[in-house]
């Protein structure tokens, strides 16, 4: 085989590897994202920010109002899949603080894509409705 047949084989070979990646990309991971909307509302003004990190291995973890998260993430194109999630189980003083909390929970349960653009991530449930909107801090 000819030396211009090798390096056409190994570009056509590396190109599809890149576009059939499963792996996190690096404009989501190692960097925290800041909660900035959750069920279509702002979050309450919390001491610390409602927030969520992807790391490079498949782990997220972050903090939901009064516990911290974390769990696994797998993403295939648009799609992404949440698992594994678990929380602290610290008791909220504030009953409103539960509840989203709760919501937060729940929207993250829902989770199957998300959307990149300029420094927001947007993750929306199998209908496309957007349940989590995030800034990049």
């Amino acid at each position: 085989m000819s030396a211009i047949r090798v390096i056409m084989l190994l570009l056509v070979m590396f190109l599809v590897a890149c576009t059939n990646r499963s792996t996190p990309t690096t404009d989501l991971t190692n960097r925290q994202w800041q909660l900035i909307e959750l069920e279509g509302q702002p979050p309450l003004p919390l001491e610390q920010a409602l927030s969520i990190a992807f790391d490079s291995t498949g782990r997220i973890s972050g903090f939901a109002g009064c516990n911290s998260f974390s769990g696994d993430y797998h993403i295939n194109g648009t799609t992404i899949t949440l698992s594994n999630v678990a929380m602290t189980l610290i008791a909220c003083a504030d009953d409103a603080v539960t509840s989203q909390e709760m919501m937060f929970h729940q929207a993250l349960q829902a989770v199957t894509q998300y959307e990149l653009d300029a420094g927001t991530l947007t993750l929306r449930d199998e209908n496309g409705a957007v349940r989590l909107r995030f800034q990049a801090f």
